[in-house]
């Protein structure tokens, strides 16, 4: 099987599930801060955090986000501040009307009317703030354009950081696939020289026990040749051949390779786990297999391990 170093392999398409990232705008008096965390997770889970003038635009974040990014558990966070000089304006007027509407409905309900002013001020439309994002527009409307260019550049750094952390986990995984590779050759090399040491081995035990009575030749041979078919682990060996060079690939290719490459160890290690029942059956001529298979073994576990990281 040819190593999958033969030509230069670089993992760039490959994300990390694992992120952050932030930017900051301003506009008419208006301080926008986007912040961008991921986590790995099976199946996109996105939260999206709002200041309540803004959560109009929230299906087009998501849509926004979605787009780029198709699965983990993400949170994105709006921060909107006021920048500058801000005045209050009260409206006296619809102050005086909740004034007079609560004194009515003391009357009428035998309640008490009193109030306080704090408690007042928190009505709706009795304080306003002015000197900031004047205009007509609401404030979703007017921020709407900044907020998707801080947006871009939080999901371009965010990126960004993804494929650092991927780059890692791919040299990592490339060094342990690579090591699979050359203990797969190494066990393909092995069986060969093992079996027949186990029949050997075989016909010694059934001599031993037959001793002076002598030993069925026609026996002997329906004996070794089930020791040779319960041993036989040429599928399992090519099998693994197969899916370690496609992994290889995966890695390389693909840019959504997570689920792919998850569902190719998982099959590795069912091979593995067959190849393992097999080597039993050559008992102590079968050590040398059972001990590289299962460091390969090992491996893929710490593979599926990486791989639940990977986009």
């Amino acid at each position: 099987m040819p190593e999958i170093q033969e030509e230069k392999k670089t993992g760039a398409r490959l994300r990390s599930m694992t992120g952050y990232a932030d930017a900051v705008a301003e506009q008419d008096g208006m301080i926008l801060a986007v912040s961008l965390r991921s986590v790995n997770h099976k199946f996109l889970d996105l939260h999206v955090y709002l200041p309540e003038p803004l959560q109009p635009l929230e299906r087009k974040i998501r849509r926004e986000i979605q787009e780029r990014n198709p699965r983990g558990r993400l949170e994105l966070k709006v921060v909107l501040e006021r920048a500058g000089a801000v005045s209050l304006n009260v409206d006296e007027g619809v102050l005086e009307r909740y004034i007079e509407l609560f004194r009515r409905l003391g009357a009428q309900y035998g309640m008490s009317a009193a109030t306080d002013v704090s408690t007042l001020c928190r009505l709706p439309g009795v304080v306003n703030l002015t000197g900031a994002a004047a205009g007509g527009r609401t404030l979703a409307a007017q921020l709407e354009a900044p907020l998707f260019r801080s947006l871009r550049e939080t999901l371009d750094r965010w990126d960004e950081m993804r494929a650092a952390e991927a780059r890692f986990l791919f040299e990592d995984m490339e060094k342990r696939v690579q090591h699979i590779v050359n203990s797969v050759t190494r066990l393909d090399r092995l069986r060969e020289d093992l079996v027949p040491a186990a029949q050997k081995r075989l016909q010694e035990r059934l001599q031993a026990l037959l001793g002076s009575a002598g030993l069925d030749a026609t026996r002997l041979a329906q004996e070794a040749a089930l020791l040779a078919d319960r041993a036989d682990t040429s599928e399992e060996i090519l099998r693994l051949q197969s899916h370690v060079a496609r992994f290889a690939v995966l890695l390389d290719q693909e840019a959504d390779a997570g689920r792919k490459v998850d569902f190719l160890l998982q099959e590795m290690h069912r091979e593995l786990n067959t190849f393992l029942s097999k080597t039993a059956a050559l008992g102590k001529c079968g050590l040398p297999l059972t001990e590289i298979a299962l460091e390969v073994k090992a491996e893929v576990e710490k593979l599926r391990e990486q791989a639940q990281n990977i986009q």
